[in-house]
Formats: C-alpha cells, structure tokens, sequence
C-alpha cells in the first residue's frame, strides 16, 4: 500500500491492521511508517520509497513476495494535488509533477505485483 504514512493510505492501514491482514507499507518519509508500524503492532513491513521511483518500488515488491507470496490486494493511495492553473510556464512543471505521483506512480505500484497474482489466479 502506498501512500501510507498519511490520509487514506495511513486510515486504509489501520482498517486492515484490525482485520489481521500482513501488510506491506510504502511511504517516502520513513519516520512516520515506523511510528505508524509500532502503532499496529501486527505484521508489518515497511518500505520507504518513492512512487516515482519504479525501481525502488520493484525491490519492495519483490521483498514482500518473497516473505509472503503474491498478495490479495495492492493498494496505490499516494497522490498529490495542486490549485494551479496553468497560467505560468511554472505551473506545468507542478502538472508535471502531479501526473508522475498519481498516474505513473499508481502503474509502478502495481506493475511489479501483476504477473505474480495472475499466476496465482487470485488478486485485486
């Protein structure tokens, strides 16, 4: 789940934390996931990285897989927003931004976890 250490991804992890479910949790700031972590006190792995980063992304994916096996659901909740509107050369480089984080960031969150639940035939 990215998006974790705040907002719906941090509310998404406490819902599932109740329901005993082994979590795998991505965030770029790495002292609120452990502080969120210790909160749990269930089965939690977490990792800090960016969704930009598809690489980082790809090994915590691969580390979670190998402890765990292929999980039922992925969950991409880390996003960004912006009350720009365009009218400065400037703003695009916010746009820029936001498309990186929301859009290609959600595609890195879920690329590496494909093939391995297909493989199971099971996944959200």
């Amino acid at each position: 789940m990215t998006g974790a250490s705040s907002g719906i991804g941090e509310a998404l992890a406490y819902e599932y934390a109740a329901q005993d479910a082994i979590l795998g949790l991505v965030a770029r700031r790495k002292d609120p996931l452990l502080i969120l972590k210790k909160k749990l006190a269930k089965e939690v792995n977490i990792y800090t990285a960016d969704v930009r980063d598809r690489n980082a992304l790809r090994i915590a994916a691969e580390d979670f897989i190998g402890k765990y096996g292929a999980p039922d659901v992925v969950i991409a909740s880390a996003g960004v927003s912006s009350g720009t509107l365009t009218e400065s050369e400037s703003d695009m480089d916010v746009f820029q931004a936001v498309l990186d984080i929301n859009l290609v960031g959600m595609m890195n969150t879920f690329q590496p976890f494909v093939l391995p639940m297909k493989k199971n035939n099971y996944g959200s």
